[in-house]
């Protein structure tokens, strides 16, 4: 038998101590000694997997926070919350939670039940960290930051620890985090150095993950939703940002007027509060040059921080001046200028103390940030009990506004023109934490009648502000705070002027200007779902309506499987019912019927079974061998958008970069070309400079232009996106002019409006759409033939109309959009060009006008024959 040594017994003994010694118990190494540098180093960036790791240190060793891994993020990685409280309020988080979420919804509560529960209660603040992945300081500061907090035995933390539930999201974006660490590390030290990133940093959204904040369709924004939105639903939300490095060093809230009004008043009272209160905390550290008020304006929704507002979460955000990454940048005091709300770089009540110029280091920003997120949290810790009060009077607010002023309600019928999308337009509203009902009986307002299964969204409810906010038809304000004080220019929105889902969508939501009255409606408890398709009759031939988005759906995989899919080009009449030009044909053996029943289950769609005698024109479908330009130079949003757009409708496409452009066999490998919103200098010259990377520098050059040109001449089909129609004039000397282009914003200004179009339902390109339409107006051309010119191959399928243009939003100058094409089709040799000359596919949420560019791409490679 063998002997253990003194020695052994002490190291075993030892390791069953560290086994079952208490998590607080045992040390926990600075964020220093971890990484092997401070945080904010010059030089230095934290990589997203270590960071992971040293959270998930920090919830092993401290019983001062646990930390999840919520889901995977876009590209597969770890997507963290981390939540820090004392030890006794993490043991009882389920019982918080509860109480937060009666606060937040008090209808059923007494005043004597809710004072318990404000007396019970504890303050919740979520804080996300670089969103921006370029943005680093943000999630550089988070491991520093909880260190602190499950370290320190300072009172100020305790009392936090004691009274506040701190809900971290220690980066927003870990993919881009990666990204641009990988890319810093790579190039450190080089002729690069300095080089910015090629390609987006979140793989479909860039910068634009933002504006992802209520339509929800990425993974990162629907984990932050479940939690934010639903969960918890916490007194405050702040997220951390970079800005421009030649103004203010550091931004705070408040927002600058103008206000959106419907946000609950309490909320801008809020942010004035916790402004002071960080600009205290920061001039306390010694810190300058920060401001409150400008730039940001308080009268926009889509980004977390503005979009939390209107769940009656006081939404905020900071902006750090940047810094060159992890690389310092001297700033000259000469060189520090004015902004919207601030016009110089003087004292002034929203900055009275000047940072003097000098040297920017990315340590600036993390200790700026530190010290505003434990502002927060003191400030909450302090107020308790009035963050909840407040929490209950902004809920009890928004439900009596909408029990006593119109709208009461809005109903989306289950008649109309595209339910299966209607459909997700209520999921939508779902995952942003509103309460839907469907409709139970025949219910009458007026002279409507909205039938069962119809939807009804409740104004009197606490979601109220955003409710009537995303559903609304609105006009942006035109007033001093939206035009300059100079020569009274149009002060461009921080980002569209208008937001209403239901229009994008192309979805009637019926606001309802009486009390709801004798209505039978059930509250919906699981997520919307649509109803079953029917497939009518049977045979190996059906007939399937183009209104529904979905039907793309079908029609991809329907070819996939080998069926035979057309579009009949003439209206007829079926059984009573009257089909329109586009409706679609689908052939094929024995098993079509099962296989259009799972279709019709799934989707939502009705199939009939085809007439037995047709006659007539069809566009014949097939397989489309689709191209999407994808393009270096920092990347192309309106390409991410559009690739995962087109991935969520299931078609099968190949990302074109440069090299592909330049390939000579272009026209042998595709049908199709699609060149998202993009300038024509871009496109083909790229992003040149000696300081970026060669494979990374240039467009398509002059051989990619000539390829393009060869594609369409030999029978393909190019389809560019708003901005890009300059790219197709220019190559096809296409007979069209910007009639925009050199006109004053005084003149004609439209930013971000949802404008009314006339469609052409009878050209292939209109299939589906109705007649008259709302489009999206963003950044784009107005386009005129000019007078004289009469081109024989040219159609235009949709054009603004006459007059009223304006839907939505802002728009000065009428007449220039006047009957003005749309969207337009050339027969260029034996190919085609379509101009999109708006946004159609919008950040994938302008699903409204999804058809012209999913019919333009089916369009672009049918045969036109006879039905047989």
């Amino acid at each position: 038998m063998k002997r253990f040594s003194i020695c052994g017994i002490l190291l075993i003994s030892f390791l069953l101590f560290l086994a079952v010694m208490p998590a607080a118990a045992q040390r926990i190494p600075s964020p220093e000694e971890f990484f092997g540098f401070r945080m904010g180093a010059d030089g230095e960036l934290a990589h997203w997997n270590k960071i992971v790791e040293y959270f998930n240190l920090l919830s092993e060793r401290s019983d001062r926070v646990t930390v999840e891994n919520l889901g995977e993020s876009t590209l597969g990685n770890p997507f963290l919350l981390a939540i820090f409280s004392s030890p006794d309020n993490l043991n009882n988080l389920d019982n918080y939670r509860e109480i937060n979420n009666k606060l937040s919804d008090p209808r059923g509560l007494g005043d004597s039940e809710i004072e318990e529960l404000i007396k019970n209660g504890k303050y919740v603040s979520a804080q996300t960290y670089s969103l921006h992945a370029t943005e680093v300081g943000g999630t550089q500061c988070t491991p520093e930051l909880a260190y602190e907090l499950v370290t320190s035995d300072d009172e100020t933390i305790k009392m936090i620890l004691d009274n506040t539930i701190f809900i971290m999201f220690p980066s927003f974006n870990p993919d881009g985090q990666i990204m641009v660490t990988e890319w810093f590390y790579k190039y450190k030290g080089t002729e690069f150095s300095n080089t910015s990133l090629p390609y987006l940093y979140h793989f479909y959204t860039g910068h634009d993950n933002n504006r992802d904040s209520y339509q929800l369709t990425q993974d990162e924004s629907r984990l932050f939703a479940k939690v934010v939105y639903r969960d918890w639903v916490p007194q405050s939300y702040v997220d951390h940002h970079h800005m421009g490095g030649s103004g203010a060093r550091f931004y705070i809230p408040p927002y600058l007027d103008p206000i959106h009004p419907n946000v609950d008043p309490l909320i801008w009272r809020e942010h004035q509060l916790y402004g002071s209160h960080m600009a205290v905390a920061l001039d306390q550290a010694g810190k300058s040059g920060f401001e409150t008020g400008a730039p940001y304006t308080g009268w926009w929704q889509a980004s977390f921080h503005m979009s939390t507002n209107y769940h009656n979460i006081a939404g905020m955000l900071t902006e750090s001046a940047s810094a060159n990454w992890a690389n310092p940048t001297t700033v000259l005091f000469q060189r520090l200028g004015g902004t919207r709300g601030r016009p110089e770089y003087k004292p002034q009540m929203t900055m009275p103390r000047l940072w003097p110029g000098g040297v920017w280091r990315l340590r600036d920003i993390v200790e700026q940030q530190i010290i505003v997120s434990k502002a927060v949290l003191e400030l909450g810790a302090r107020y308790r009990e009035t963050m909840l009060r407040n929490m209950v009077l902004k809920a009890k607010g928004n439900i009596e506004r909408g029990l006593n002023e119109p709208p009461y309600a809005y109903i989306i019928p289950k008649n109309q023109h595209d339910f299966p999308t209607a459909v997700k337009l209520v999921r939508i509203f779902q995952m942003n934490g509103v309460e839907v009902n469907v409709l139970n009986r025949l219910y009458r307002v007026g002279s409507r009648t909205f039938t069962p299964g119809s939807y009804v969204i409740s104004c009197a409810q606490p979601m109220r502000a955003f409710v009537k906010s995303f559903l609304e038809q609105v006009y942006y304000p035109d007033n001093t705070w939206t035009r300059s004080h100079g020569d009274q220019s149009p002060l461009r929105p921080y980002d569209l002027a208008a937001y209403s889902i239901s229009e994008h969508m192309g979805i009637d939501a019926i606001p309802i200007e009486e009390p709801l009255r004798g209505i039978d409606m059930t509250v919906l408890r699981s997520e919307a779902v649509v109803p079953k398709g029917t497939v009518s009759g049977s045979g190996n031939s059906y007939i399937l309506g183009h209104a529904s988005n979905e039907s793309f759906r079908a029609v991809n995989r329907l070819l996939n499987e080998g069926f035979n899919v057309g579009w009949i080009t003439q209206g007829f009449s079926h059984e009573d019912n009257y089909y329109s030009p586009g409706t679609m044909l689908v052939r094929g053996g024995s098993n079509l019927r099962s296989y259009v029943q799972t279709l019709a289950d799934e989707l939502g769609l009705n199939f009939v079974s085809a007439p037995a005698q047709m006659s007539g024109g069809m566009l014949s479908l097939k397989p489309v061998r689709l191209g999407l330009y994808k393009r270096y130079a920092g990347g192309n949003m309106d390409e991410g958008w559009t690739n995962w757009m087109l991935q969520d409708f299931e078609f099968e496409f190949t990302s074109l970069f440069n090299k592909d452009i330049k390939d000579t066999q272009l026209s042998q490998k595709y049908d199709v070309i699609v060149i998202p919103s993009d300038g024509t200098r871009q496109i083909v010259n790229g992003r040149g400079g000696a300081n970026v990377p060669p494979e990374y520098r240039d467009g398509i050059g002059e051989e990619g232009v000539e390829n393009i040109k060869q594609f369409v001449l030999n029978g393909g089909t190019l389809v560019t996106l708003n901005g890009a129609w300059d790219f197709a004039r220019e190559l096809f000397d296409l007979p069209v002019q910007n009639a925009l282009s050199g006109v004053s914003s005084k003149d004609f200004y439209c930013p971000g409006s949802t404008v009314k179009i006339s469609v052409d339902t009878n050209h292939p390109l209109g299939y589906g759409m109705p007649e008259n339409a709302l489009a999206l107006f963003r950044s784009s051309p107005a386009l005129r033939i000019p007078a004289g010119v009469f081109i024989e191959n040219m159609s235009v399928p949709a054009l603004y109309q006459k007059e009223n243009i304006l839907q939505s939003g802002w728009l000065i100058g009428e007449r220039f959009l006047s009957n003005v094409p749309a969207v337009l089709e050339f027969q260029v040799g034996k190919g085609k060009v379509v101009v999109i000359a708006f946004p159609a596919q919008h950040r994938a949420q302008t699903h409204a006008t999804f058809k012209f560019l999913f019919n333009a791409i089916y369009y672009g490679s049918a045969d036109d024959v006879n039905i047989r």
